[in-house]
Parts: structure tokens; C-alpha cells; sequence
């Protein structure tokens, strides 16, 4: 196993803090994983049935399974910071299929976005409580679809100013892994803070299907072509920033805000939960009775109750 790879919360969060990444063993139980996995189909073509030779197989992949910002046609590569040294290797628009917005037609799916056991890393890590949800996505390869080899290079592309990497001002970039990202599988391939490429000791960031790879910005790292024959890799984009951090972000959620499948959701959080969307919690100046009547009435099924508990 990695020294980087750590069952133990409290160890892995010292490591994203120190070394700038660490993956979380087992974070979520794998039958958790496995349940909501079983839904994963409505969005991507199982295994199986992309490496029949299918063409509608591929075509749904390349359309149904990618929003249209990432579909080859419209999405241009986008910039980051990357190393010159890594010529043989290069950004394509073909390595970004396979990119699906939540919320996502499975509730379980939906709920894994924001699991309990995840949200609590992240807290530690950023040593915080008061959080928010800043990318949240699944994103499918499989074998054969391109060459997912990409040069070494840091996520610049989550901020409009200059990262502060310290206590208080970073974000928490995190994988949960949703099948087993082993090697063969493309496991993302990373160095330790203050390393750069072509990097003095390369990591791979190997794991089980719930284990959750945690970086930060100033790290090195690049995506690893899948070579197993048949082969496919699923797994969730969950990433964090401080409440207020206006500067950092990349997923917007409320224009999804009128779709069923956020309803359904929406309704079965609690105010922490819908918090880390940006909803004010329990007692803000924000809620009156009118509004929390608003609020049962638009996600049926909610419990109110502590939004009315808090007015004044």
C-alpha cells in the first residue's frame, strides 16, 4: 500500500495538509457504493456493453453520458498549468467524455455526492465546519476510447485569483472512487508538495472502489491512460472550498434547482446538508414564516422543522 494511503481519518487529513494528498481507504463501505453503482447505468453504458463494439454503445457515451460542454464539437481543452517537460503527453478533448452533472437521475447517486463519512474528511482536513460543495460530478472512461496520458499539471482552473495554500484559504479537490481504480485503470499519478515534474518519486493513487483521493492545487498530478483490456474506471468529482470563498468554484447548481431529481433530493436533507449548497441555515435573517412555508411546499416531503424552530 502507498504511504500516502491511510484508513485512518485523522492520519489521512494530516497528510493532505503536509504532503498535499492522501487517499482515504474504504471511506465509504463498498456496499454502499455498490448499491448506488447499480443506477450508474442510466447515465453511462455498462462495461460490458461498451467493449461489445456497439456503436450506439459509443455514440450514447459520447452524447447521453457527456454534458455538452465536454462533448469534442464544443469543449475546448482546457488551460491549466502544466509541465513542459511532458511533451509525449497531451491534453485531448476525447480524455474529457464521460462527464455527467449532478444532480443525476439516481437518488443514491445523489446522496453518495454528499455522504456523511466524505463531508467529514473534508472538515478535518480544512480543519472548518462551515463548508460548501463546490464540484460535483461523475466522470466514466473505458478502455480504447482515446489515450488518457496527460502531462503533469496543477487544477488552476478552480480559481480566479492566485491560490493562499494555508489554514483558512485552501480547498479540498477530491475522486471518490466508485470501481476499483487499480493499476491497468488509469489511478491518477501525483507527487508530494514541494516536488515537481518529472518528479523525484512518482505516487500512484491507487484504490478501492469508496476510497476517496483528497489533493489541493499546489500539487502535480496527471491522468494515466487505461490499458486493461475492457477495462473502465467511474468515479465521483466531490470538492470543497470555505463558506464565502466567491473566488474559487466550478459547478453551479442552481440552474438545476427545478429538475425533479433535485427536488427529490433537496427534500431529504437536512439544513447542514442543503448548507453546503449555499441554503441559509436554521435562524439566518433570511427565513421568515412565509418563507418556510415556501420551503415545505417547493420539496414536498422536507422536514421544515428546524427552520421553524429558528425564527425569532
Amino acid at each position: 500500500m502507498c504511504p500516502l494511503v491511510s484508513a485512518d481519518i485523522e492520519e489521512a487529513a494530516e497528510q493532505w495538509q503536509t504532503r498535499g494528498w492522501t487517499v482515504v481507504h474504504n471511506l465509504v463501505p463498498t456496499d454502499e457504493i455498490d448499491a448506488a453503482v447499480e443506477e450508474l447505468w442510466e447515465h453511462f453504458p455498462s462495461p460490458s456493453e461498451f467493449h461489445s463494439g456497439s456503436r450506439s454503445a459509443l455514440r450514447r457515451f459520447e452524447t447521453e453520458s457527456t454534458d455538452t460542454r465536454y462533448r469534442p464539437e464544443s469543449s475546448p481543452v482546457a488551460e491549466t498549468d502544466s509541465s513542459a517537460g511532458d511533451s509525449d503527453r497531451q491534453f485531448s478533448s476525447k480524455q474529457f467524455l464521460g462527464h455527467v452533472l449532478f444532480p443525476y437521475k439516481s437518488h443514491l447517486l445523489n446522496r453518495l455526492q454528499i455522504h456523511p463519512n466524505v463531508v467529514n474528511f473534508a472538515k478535518k482536513a480544512m480543519d472548518a465546519e462551515d463548508l460548501r460543495l463546490y464540484q460535483a460530478r461523475i466522470w466514466g472512461k473505458y478502455t480504447g476510447v482515446t489515450n488518457y496520458e496527460q502531462p503533469f499539471h496543477q487544477d488552476r482552473n478552480h480559481t480566479i485569483v492566485p491560490d493562499r495554500i494555508e489554514p483558512g484559504w485552501w480547498n479540498l479537490l477530491g475522486f471518490l472512487y466508485l470501481s476499483d481504480v487499480e493499476d491497468g485503470v488509469g489511478p491518477t499519478e501525483i507527487l508530494n508538495y514541494g516536488d515537481s515534474p518529472p518528479g523525484k518519486k512518482t505516487h500512484s493513487a491507487a484504490g478501492r472502489r469508496g476510497s476517496y483521493l483528497a489533493y489541493r492545487t499546489d500539487v502535480w498530478h496527471r491522468g494515466v491512460n487505461l490499458t486493461q483490456e475492457g477495462g473502465s474506471r467511474f468515479l465521483m468529482n466531490i470538492a470543497f472550498k470555505h463558506a464565502h470563498h466567491e473566488w474559487i468554484g466550478f459547478d453551479s447548481f442552481q440552474q438545476n434547482a427545478n429538475q425533479g431529481p433535485w427536488s427529490k433530493f433537496a427534500a431529504s436533507c437536512t439544513p447542514e446538508e442543503l448548507a453546503l449548497f449555499g441554503a441559509p441555515m436554521p435562524g439566518h435573517p433570511y427565513w421568515t414564516t412565509e418563507l418556510v412555508d415556501a420551503l415545505k411546499d417547493r420539496y414536498r416531503g422536507i422536514d421544515e422543522r428546524p427552520w421553524r424552530e429558528g425564527l425569532p
